[in-house]
């Protein structure tokens, strides 16, 4: 199944067999890719084969990354003070890309060690080398971020051990495809902070990662069989939904040297237990779990979605049994044609909010992450 799916998404069913591999024959592709320090069914864990997050700049090992990773690190001179709102922003950064790292490191061993099934010749090599440079471009992002930190006189981000909800190679794309979405709105965020705290010289680093970002997002719809760009203007997310995101989806708990130093929260989880798979109106269900009685006649639905005013919906059928707390809420999918990415918070208050800032302000429990298209 997952050979015809890649094969008739990226190749064309007609012309699979006939393409040769090009890019087994392209330089850049020769520097074979790192692996993690976990066995198989463990935590992954750092350091790399490589040494990586521990690498020097310059260095053979850096080379080795910019030649898999088909560019370098900037070669201009770093910032030597960030004010305190970069500082986390980058901070924030450093911990995603790390993770993106162990993500994609851990993917692509499944796939080139066969746990995960993408098919032979053409289809996969594709496959193979699209995942083996987003995975060194990840660590030159992450080295990036850390050196600007280190360069103004910030803490760097250590990594932590990660463990990835997925069982093939179906599952791990879809899931990046979300995380990625989720960056790109919570880079916006970044633009946003760079732009206004006077951290202006760091605008065209992000805006460059940014389209990096989606160009890996629209090959995975690609293989995924959707359309590569999801919407005319991607949603915008924010610093808190992306943390809260990446502790509960990923970080093994008590595993994080120094994420305490991100000053951002952690919200609660809350589950989206029926999840719309069309932009149609119609009833969510979600869930909570909280050990302490919670009111939640006092709280809404809170959704945000592409660069638009966050929609906030009441909370009906509420249901308890112990510690968990299930609801509903309407999600107006139809009437605000909510396509693509819609992060959805449980929000203290009716609303309506003004904009995300004042959404994620009021979440208490978050982010549920929608994704249609």
């Amino acid at each position: 199944m997952h050979s015809k799916l890649i094969v008739s998404a990226l190749l064309g069913s007609a012309a699979a067999s006939a393409i040769p591999n090009q890019a087994s024959k392209d330089s850049y592709s020769n520097p074979a890719p790192p692996t993690g320090a976990n066995g198989k069914n463990q935590p992954f864990k750092f350091p790399l084969s490589n040494g990586f997050p521990n690498i020097q700049v310059p260095s053979d090992a850096l080379t080795t990354i910019q030649k898999q990773a088909h560019g370098t690190l900037p070669n201009g001179a770093l910032p030597k003070k960030l004010n305190d709102t970069s500082a986390t922003v980058l901070q924030l950064i450093a911990f995603n890309e790390i993770f993106e790292v162990a993500y994609f490191t851990s993917l692509l061993g499944n796939i080139t060690d066969g746990t995960y099934n993408v098919g032979q010749g053409a289809a996969k090599d594709i496959v193979v080398n699209a995942i083996t440079a987003v995975q060194a471009q990840e660590e030159l992002h992450a080295l990036g971020a850390n050196a600007i930190l280190s360069s103004a006189g910030r803490t760097p981000i250590k990594p932590c051990e990660y463990k990835f909800p997925v069982s093939d190679f179906d599952s791990s794309i879809a899931l990046a495809s979300t995380f990625t979405d989720l960056v790109l709105g919570t880079l916006q965020d970044a633009l946003a902070a760079f732009g206004t705290d006077g951290d202006s010289e760091l605008l065209a680093l992000i805006g460059a990662v940014i389209g990096q970002e989606g160009e890996q997002d629209g090959f995975y719809r690609n293989i995924g069989k959707k359309i590569p760009s999801a919407l005319p203007f991607l949603t915008r997310s924010t610093g808190p939904f992306a943390f809260s995101a990446l502790n509960q989806m990923f970080v093994v708990p008590g595993s994080c040297p120094n994420a305490n130093i991100i000053g951002l929260p952690i919200f609660e989880p809350l589950t989206v237990v029926t999840p719309p798979t069309a932009p149609k109106d119609q009833t969510v269900t979600f869930s909570i779990t909280s050990s302490k009685a919670i009111d939640l006649t006092k709280y809404s639905v809170v959704y945000i979605n592409q660069q638009n005013v966050p929609v906030s919906e009441p909370i009906h059928s509420v249901a308890q049994k112990g510690d968990v707390y299930t609801f509903c809420a309407d999600f107006p999918g139809a009437k605000n044609l909510m396509d693509g990415l819609t992060i959805a918070g449980l929000a203290l208050g009716a609303g309506p909010f003004a904009d995300v800032t004042a959404a994620t302000a009021a979440t208490k429990y978050g982010p549920g992450l929608i994704e249609i298209n």
